[in-house]
């Protein structure tokens, strides 16, 4: 079984900073397990680290990322799918001997490497497009009838996931749940969870300050171009925190300032339930970000000590 070393942690607790630092002591890639910034154009709202294209491959101060930047905002992109393309990406740094740490706060991406999902039958595009025309809440009352207990675990606003169990439903006429019970396949990577942390007022400060910064740094213009270049609000990229809010900024649905305050209060919810999320990992190791060369000294320990590396 492959040993696989991950990083993670909430929403703005440095995660990224603290992997460049690792991975360059260490002569390591980073694999990205970021539900965002997979989108190519979605760069300020994302906390995308700021990327050279140098050979084919993006680096950050010389250091290879993978699984940034690899499809446009109006793709859906599940975890399954990133189950399958971190596999290749795994594959290829295996064969040229290139050691890497998996780093991101996506709980569900990484639930899908390390415990897959149930083989589905492949997406029907047609019945997709279908539900994808149908308001929010009645495809979520639908699930409730057809698959309650699938219902309970989706929220009630995640689109992609409630289409997607009611097309499972329809093509197999069998409820997600049922099929989750029946089949459970192991996977072939073994985690080693590294979580960072920090106290809780001082992250949500450090969470409310990178959202400032990122409204200086040009998410508006950011959001903007996103909407000229012809992508939506159906777009499942542009309902994430940040650009939803500017949308409806621009729909004059709200004002600028409620739509800073609505996507600060949204990303402290958020990180308390990553949080949530990551402590419920077995075995995770917490580390505190106190100094950033601390903090990458204590990890690199962790390490070595995991991959037998001296």
């Amino acid at each position: 079984m492959t040993k696989i070393f991950c990083l993670v942690g909430p929403t703005g607790v440095g995660k990224t900073e603290v992997a460049i630092e690792l991975a360059k002591q260490n002569h390591l890639d980073i694999i990205s397990a970021d539900s965002r910034q997979i989108y190519k154009y979605m760069d300020i709202g994302t906390a995308k680290p700021k990327l050279a294209d140098s050979g084919q491959r993006l680096t950050v101060s010389g250091v290879r990322f993978h699984l940034i930047d690899i499809i446009t905002p109006d793709v859906l992109y599940s975890a399954v799918d990133f189950t399958r393309d971190c596999k290749k990406v795994i594959d290829e740094l295996t064969k040229q001997r290139r050691r890497y740490i998996l780093v991101g706060g996506s709980g569900l991406y990484l639930k899908a490497l390390f415990e897959p999902f149930f083989k589905a039958p492949p997406r029907d595009l047609k019945l997709r497009k279908t539900l994808e025309k149908e308001f929010l809440e009645n495809l979520y009352n639908k699930l409730k009838r057809v698959d309650p207990i699938s219902a309970k675990r989706i929220n009630s606003q995640d689109r992609q996931r409630i289409i997607r169990a009611l097309e499972l439903y329809q093509t197999t006429h069998k409820p997600m749940s049922e099929q989750l019970k029946e089949n459970h396949p192991q996977s072939e990577f073994s985690p080693y969870y590294v979580g960072l942390t920090m106290p809780r007022k001082m992250l949500y400060e450090k969470i409310n300050q990178r959202f400032d910064k990122m409204i200086d740094d040009g998410l508006v213009r950011e959001v903007k171009h996103l909407l000229k270049m012809g992508y939506t609000k159906e777009d499942n990229a542009l309902n994430g925190i940040g650009y939803q809010e500017i949308i409806k900024f621009f729909d004059g649905e709200i004002s600028l300032m409620e739509a800073i305050y609505i996507a600060k209060t949204r990303s402290r919810q958020y990180a308390k339930r990553q949080m949530t999320w990551f402590k419920k990992l077995e075995g995770i190791r917490w580390i505190e970000f106190t100094a950033l060369n601390e903090t990458v000294s204590r990890i690199s320990q962790q390490y070595k000590k995991y991959m037998n590396i001296e």
